[in-house]
């Protein structure tokens, strides 16, 4: 090997050498942003227009660096189009992670239909990734929901009951951006016209939903219990549903009794008319659409009969007789 040839080789080993240090170093160090990103991802967008917004954004410290482990890694072409949330310290890696959606993914957490948000964060600590007192915070923080655009106390109603795949370093916010983002994926354009042909806004119909998933334990009967709830809005008549006298309570596990139902909180339909202020639990499809698509009855009434359905009536007279007759069970679903 001549001269040149040896300066040659000599000079490219010392370059990737350099790269070699300073790729590790990146990969090393973590970034903040200055405040929540967030980002959408439009399909075909490549890597290279990632890495720049990301960038731009404060999301990541060095473009290039960035595109060059996606190159290195096999993932440049294959970082999924989406909307996106990032606050906190997250490493390279972990975006890269995120953008990869689902193939380096290391925590998987799965909600229930109804859980309300004491419950997810709950479930949220499970995983080890975080307090669930810090998530409940931030769901319960009405900034939270003006910065997904939603009009609600908080995000309760809002964090779709679903199987999600979170990272190392994930922040509440991002947690509930992928829950949001679920949810509007659900919330279909269908539903949009039919809540307006209701005259309900958004709202108004998770917040029916919400309490048509806590009373209904047979799925069938949801758009039954609904028509209860839309007949007694119409005549005027307080809803009187249990589970919103309860709400606010905590990890209640309790026989619901009459002391629960005097509790005065803007949540208590024994005790205010019309819908709550907000949902009261984070309500699945099948409620969400019994909600807007109620069946066509005369019901005013229904009482549960402790074996998961209900007796339902059109007179309070029809009403006590069921009330009387029913069995006795450790929670009540009673409209009086």
């Amino acid at each position: 090997m001549n001269r040149t040839a040896r300066l040659t080789v000599l000079i490219a080993s010392l370059f990737f050498s350099v790269l070699f240090i300073h790729t590790c170093a990146y990969l090393k160090t973590s970034i903040t942003p200055p405040k929540a990103v967030r980002m959408d991802i439009e399909p075909g967008q490549s890597a290279w227009e990632i890495s720049r917004t990301l960038q731009e954004k404060g999301v990541i410290s060095h473009a290039r660096t960035f595109m060059a482990l996606a190159a290195v890694t096999g993932k440049a072409r294959r970082l999924q189009a989406g909307s996106y949330v990032f606050e906190g310290n997250h490493f390279p890696q972990d975006i890269m992670d995120i953008l990869f959606r689902g193939r380096t993914l290391r925590y998987r957490i799965t909600i229930p239909e109804g859980y309300t948000i004491h419950q997810v964060g709950a479930a949220v600590e499970m995983t080890g990734l975080l307090p669930g007192d810090s998530f409940v915070r931030r769901a319960k923080d009405p900034a939270s929901a003006a910065f997904f655009n939603i009009k609600a106390p908080s995000l309760e109603g809002f964090l779709y009951p679903d199987t999600y795949f979170l990272v190392p370093h994930i922040t509440p916010l991002e947690i509930m951006a992928k829950m949001v983002d679920r949810f509007n994926t659900i919330y279909s354009p269908e539903m949009v016209h039919r809540a307006e042909r209701l005259g309900m806004t958004r709202l108004e119909v998770i917040t029916l939903a919400s309490i048509i998933e806590k009373e209904a334990v047979v799925q069938t009967e949801k758009p039954v219990i609904s028509s209860v709830f839309h007949n007694r809005l119409k005549k005027g008549m307080r809803l009187q549903s249990d589970p919103t006298a309860i709400y606010g309570i905590d990890g209640f596990s309790g026989r619901i009794g009459q002391k629960d139902l005097l509790r005065d909180t803007p949540y208590n339909t024994y005790r205010h008319p019309g819908l709550p202020p907000g949902p009261i639990c984070n309500p699945g499809l099948d409620s969400i659409k019994a909600a807007l698509w109620p069946a066509r009855t005369g019901y005013l009434y229904f009482v549960a009969q402790g074996n998961g359905t209900h007796a339902f009536s059109t007179s309070l007279e029809a009403h006590n007789r069921a009330v009387s007759g029913r069995r006795v069970e450790p929670k009540t679903s009673r409209i009086h």
